[in-house]
């Protein structure tokens, strides 16, 4: 599979100040776009296209391992990040908590405790 270059142009309301302009994009993440329709009355974006995993990350453009012709790719750019990567659940069988007041003087409260977890292995 080849590795294609796209450049990333952003919309000047949304523009931060800074090198890094994407700050949660990374290397290993999922790009995909939309055509959006502009004669439609609502514009939607319903069935995005999948370019590639992204293989590196730059200041204006993305480096995609993708079959697809850079100059097609219009539209809306956007992208997922790994469940393998990013897993956002605690893993684990138990989980072992301790919660202390530190002040002895003053009495303090616990309302809720919520955690979400996943089992790691089976």
């Amino acid at each position: 599979m080849a590795e294609i270059n796209i450049n990333l142009t952003v919309h000047s309301s949304s523009t931060l100040f800074g090198k890094n302009r994407f700050p949660s994009l990374q290397q290993g993440d999922y790009a995909y776009y939309q055509n959006i329709d502009n004669n439609e009355l609502l514009p939607t974006a319903n069935d995005p296209i999948f370019i590639g995993k992204i293989t590196g990350v730059g200041d204006n453009n993305i480096t995609v391992e993708s079959n697809l012709d850079p100059a097609n790719i219009v539209g809306f750019l956007m992208f997922s990040k790994s469940k393998l990567i990013n897993n956002s659940s605690l893993n684990g069988y138990y989980a072992e908590v301790t919660f202390r007041n530190n002040d002895s003087h003053n009495k303090s409260e616990i309302f809720a405790i919520n955690s979400e977890v996943s089992q790691s292995s089976k």
